[in-house]
């Protein structure tokens, strides 16, 4: 978000509300804030963030007192919260791979950061190099591109395709052509920029502009299968979000149960290579009568064909656990798989990096 909104501005709003930006086109649009809460704490406004958006924020106990004002009209998420944050002077912290969001005093840190939808790109540190054997100079942005947790991200670049790169004296700097991309494990990826062309003379990148090609689904699918009867599949359930599910068989071999599952997705899907996958976020669950118990899978299978995900879950019977014939009365299999991914460009323009 740039420019930073400061506490003094906020002052100035009274009870006007931030209003809502024109919003920009995502495939996947962010969770927004919509308060009016004055003269409230920051344990207050960070609960009704959460409530609105559906993304849990951690905040410190002893924090939760401290005067703060909530005051959006259909702001993003990430706009939210980093406006709450620098007018309590904390700033965003992730943990558990950007699953988790918390804020946290800021102490003498800083950000460059931008926003874009349910996306957050942020400059994280800047190194200067000199390689003395080949004489050559230059230097790493380090760049945290992460997004709301709630959707899976199954790709994204490596590194971002580099558009305007500049100092704060307006000379232009070499970047290097990347093209390779990742699969990122929970909600964040880290990447690096190299930049030639800095002198001494410069105190700031002016402008770093580029974007990230990701790979997403908007959202979890939650299909159940109530009726595991042996001999009664194929069982195929409505469509959700043009997904169709249907478990294709339930069998059992000595102690362990055997469900196989196919889903089938619109054929316009984005192409993905066989080393990618797009089915890492796929769980299944065996659901005991009446909902007591859950059951993970012991092992299991899963491969993509074209539109089409084959998976193979095993179970093995444990009666201490209660997992006993769970082809009998009352029990279900519970499945969550991606709504269909799609393929689109997140941009974003970072100004002022300081310079070591």
């Amino acid at each position: 978000m740039q420019p930073r909104l400061s506490a003094a501005l906020l002052v100035l709003l009274g009870v006007t509300l931030v209003p809502a930006d024109e919003p920009e086109r995502f495939p996947i649009p962010p969770r927004t804030v919509k308060l009016e809460l004055t003269g409230s704490t920051l344990g207050k406004v960070t609960a009704a963030i959460t409530k609105q958006t559906g993304i849990p924020v951690a905040i410190p106990e002893k924090a939760a007192a401290e005067p703060c004002e909530g005051l959006f009209n259909g702001k993003p998420f990430w706009f939210a919260l980093e406006f709450v944050a620098d007018n309590t002077g904390n700033r965003i912290v992730l943990h558990d791979a950007g699953r988790k969001i918390a804020l946290e005093p800021r102490g003498k840190s800083r950000e460059v950061s931008d926003i874009r939808g349910p996306f957050r790109v942020v400059a994280r540190q800047v190194v200067g190099r000199y390689l003395l054997d080949s004489g050559t100079v230059f230097h790493e942005v380090h760049l945290d591109t992460h997004w709301e947790p709630r959707f899976p991200v199954f790709r994204i670049d490596s590194q971002p395709k580099i558009t305007k790169a500049a100092d704060d004296r307006g000379t232009q700097l070499g970047t290097q052509p990347a093209s390779t991309r990742t699969q990122p494990t929970g909600a964040v990826h880290s990447s690096t920029v190299r930049l030639t062309g800095l002198t001494r003379e410069a105190k700031r990148i002016g402008v770093l502009e580029g974007q990230f090609t990701v790979t997403a689904s908007a959202k979890m699918l939650a299909f159940t299968f109530p009726d595991l009867t042996k001999g009664k599949t194929p069982v195929a359930l409505p469509p959700q979000e043009k997904v169709a599910a249907t478990l294709k068989r339930v069998e059992k071999d000595e102690k362990t149960w055997e469900f196989e599952l196919e889903l089938t997705y619109p054929p316009d899907i984005p192409h993905f290579e066989s080393f990618e996958s797009w089915t890492t976020e796929n769980r299944a669950r065996l659901i005991s009568p009446g909902g007591a118990k859950s059951f993970a899978p012991d092992d299991y299978q899963i491969q993509t064909v074209g539109p089409k995900v084959l998976a193979v879950y095993r179970f093995k019977e444990d009666a201490a656990k209660g997992l006993v014939n769970p082809a009998g009365k009352g029990w279900s299999l519970a499945y969550t798989a991606p709504t269909p991914p799609v393929e689109f460009a997140v941009p974003f323009e970072l100004k002022d990096i300081p310079l070591p």
